[in-house]
């Protein structure tokens, strides 16, 4: 089958050092990825920050909120560098005009924001807001109706009826299904597999987080549409190397 999923680096290269900086996100499609997986925060004075944690001390060591900072303070703090945090209007600005970027909103205040800032680079067709607070998701589709928004699947899914919870999902008219890679530990392969292609089926499109296994990769080509990997060298070598944009 020649289809070839999109292939976005998580936090850039990766969870870990470096996660999340100017530096790693364009790393990540120098690579060759079609484009990256990043998390907005909001600071104190309504700056899109990008950075998975609430604070700085696991990332860059320092015990600081974000939500209690304003962005001018960061600067002073000289913790706004290219391998340090940077901007969501920054990556904007320095990725290639191409690259497919999915912003996982952090926090759910960033809705009203995202937005307008992608929309400034007309930029919303090659966009996916993700989060794991849907009803932030439907402030994005109404500040936009063709806003893609991809609903996030962790922690609330468990014990629900699998085809009752993904059609509460749908509801949401949602671009893509978010799922857990480790969906096929606690259900098992082929019923995990049954799940994405039910959703598939409906129209939506599947993303799978974090995959980064080459070989289950080439298990399930065909049937996911998103991959998001820290493995990024290794799911494109699987793949055999760059792949045309689409």
């Amino acid at each position: 089958m020649n289809f070839r999923p999109l292939i976005l680096g998580h936090r850039g290269m990766g969870t870990g050092e470096g996660e999340n900086s100017l530096l790693s996100l364009i790393r990540a499609v120098q690579v060759g990825a079609d484009g990256v997986e990043l998390d907005v925060q909001l600071s104190k004075d309504g700056v899109l920050v990008v950075n998975h944690d609430s604070s700085l001390k696991r990332t860059l060591g320092v015990d600081v909120e974000i939500k209690d900072t304003t962005f001018r303070s960061l600067r002073k703090m000289k913790l706004v560098r290219p391998d340090g945090i940077t901007t969501l209007e920054r990556v904007y600005l320095e990725l290639p005009e191409e690259s497919f970027i999915d912003v996982e909103i952090k926090d759910p205040l960033a809705a009203d924001l995202v937005v307008p800032l992608v929309k400034s680079f007309n930029a919303i067709d090659r966009t996916l807001f993700s989060s794991f607070w849907h009803e932030c998701l439907r402030k994005v589709k109404e500040k936009d109706e063709k806003a893609k928004i991809g609903l996030l699947i962790g922690e609330d899914a468990r014990g629900k009826n699998p085809v009752e919870y993904f059609e509460e999902l749908l509801a949401y008219h949602p671009y893509s299904i978010n799922l857990p890679v480790q969906l096929f530990d606690e259900i098992g392969f082929e019923l995990g597999m049954s799940l994405i292609r039910f959703v598939r089926a409906k129209g939506v499109k599947v993303a799978l987080w974090t995959l980064n296994d080459p070989a289950l990769l080439i298990k399930i080509r065909g049937e996911v549409d998103i991959i998001i990997t820290d493995n990024l060298r290794g799911i494109m070598a699987a793949l055999g190397g760059k792949g045309e944009r689409r």
